[in-house]
């Protein structure tokens, strides 16, 4: 299959950026922007940024909203003479370099779009300093990345990215979900951002309606929530618009990925990040039984992984893959996650996790091990909603893969 057919799947579906020439935007949807581009008319001449917090789900189509409210302000600032928007400088902002490769990529095929308005949230603050010019409306997707320490890696050296991204605005409209955070450099939690946004005026709405999972409600979400929130494997669960799927046998599952993506495209293999890598020192695979792949390289061109052909044979992370629609998904769960079947829930090891950088924090900062099973359970979150059409499911502990096998899909 072309690139460019996969890359038209990827950008056209409600829980990402695009829609596809079939669908619309739901009134919920509709109702949001609209309200973005009020409230940014409405607090442009106010002497104090002023904040809109735009909470909801993975796959709640959050940076469809941004996408589609950014291009409609662009349109206005570049052409309606009689709007308080005519003429104002603004920027979308995302840390996520997968994310930002697909925004840019759109940049160039609207005519109201500009690559160099689409910013790492790094970048923008140190371009407003330069400059001396802050922008006017800054949307920032993903807002649960943003750094909430100094780091040298992303050459960031203050204390918190959304604070000094208020100092630099005067409208501010955020995408945020806790259950999205995966590192401790970026340690957000509902009353966190409640207690840094509560000196400026602000507003929060919350999205609730699932798009990216296509099983006619929220019924495999709630599931989903259900295991990575409360550790709990709900012993049935509606999906009958959606292929869900429990493997014995990862090879297997691999042979029907590989199989979806030469029919529906944007079918990959995934994995928690159980299996050791070093971003950058060569090639690290994923192993699991008799099944072995590369794991996902980064930072490869400008075309996201999820696009190239090449990547359904590596295996994504979530480093790859947050923030994506794939269609089919087979997802690998590593030892660290497994059951115990006295108490029937998840237990999490945060010993056998690979991504030593989530963890990583400040020496004056107490993180507790709590804290280290949330980020991996967070993670976890992520990766089981990625698919659209379909998620096969092979865990490497032998008690969690029998637990699932043992739950019953309501499909007919």
């Amino acid at each position: 299959m072309k690139g460019s057919v996969l890359e038209q799947n990827l950008i056209s579906s409600k829980g990402t950026f695009l829609l596809d020439k079939d669908e619309k935007l739901s009134l919920e949807q509709k109702r949001l922007i609209e309200k973005i581009i009020t409230f940014s008319q409405e607090n442009i001449s106010s002497d104090k940024t002023s904040i809109l917090v735009i909470e909801g789900d993975a796959g709640t189509g959050k940076s469809l909203i941004l996408q589609q409210a950014f291009t409609k302000i662009q349109q206005i600032a570049e052409e309606d003479r009689q709007s308080p928007l005519y003429r104002t400088k603004n920027f979308l902002l995302v840390n996520h370099a997968e994310m930002l490769k697909i925004y840019r990529k759109l940049a160039g095929e609207n005519p109201h779009l500009k690559k160099n308005s689409f910013m790492k949230p790094t970048s923008y603050i140190n371009q407003s300093d330069k400059l001396q010019r802050n922008g006017d409306i800054v949307l920032i997707d993903e807002a649960h990345l943003l750094l909430t320490q100094s780091d040298n890696y992303n050459k960031f050296h203050q204390n918190n990215q959304l604070l000094e991204i208020i100092k630099r605005s005067r409208i501010l409209v955020l995408v945020f979900d806790p259950y999205q955070v995966l590192k401790f450099k970026s340690l957000w939690s509902k009353g966190k951002l409640a207690g840094l946004i509560a000196a400026y005026p602000h507003e929060i709405f919350h999205l609730q309606q699932q798009y990216r999972i296509e099983d006619a409600g929220n019924s495999l979400a709630n599931w989903i929530n259900q295991l990575t929130r409360k550790r709990k494997i709900v012993p049935s669960v509606e999906s009958r618009h959606f292929d869900l799927k429990f493997f014995e046998n990862p090879r297997l599952m691999f042979k029907q990925i590989k199989l979806h993506n030469q029919q529906f495209g944007l079918s990959r293999m995934l994995a928690t990040t159980d299996f050791p890598y070093t971003v950058g020192k060569g090639v690290w695979y994923v192993q699991a039984g008799d099944f072995r792949l590369p794991w996902d390289q980064l930072d490869v061109g400008n075309e996201p992984w999820a696009l190239r052909d090449e990547t359904i044979n590596e295996v994504g992370s979530i480093y790859t893959i947050q923030g994506f629609d794939l269609n089919y998904v087979g997802l690998i769960i590593g030892p660290s996650i497994s059951y115990d079947e006295k108490k029937e829930e998840l237990t999490v090891d945060p010993s056998g996790y690979e991504d030593h950088a989530a963890f990583r924090t400040p020496k004056d900062r107490d993180i507790s091990t709590d804290d280290q099973q949330q980020i991996m359970l967070n993670a976890l979150n992520v990766l089981l909603k990625r698919g659209r059409k379909g998620l096969y499911i092979y865990a490497c502990d032998g008690k969690l893969r029998r637990r699932l096998a043992q739950v019953t899909i309501l499909n007919d």
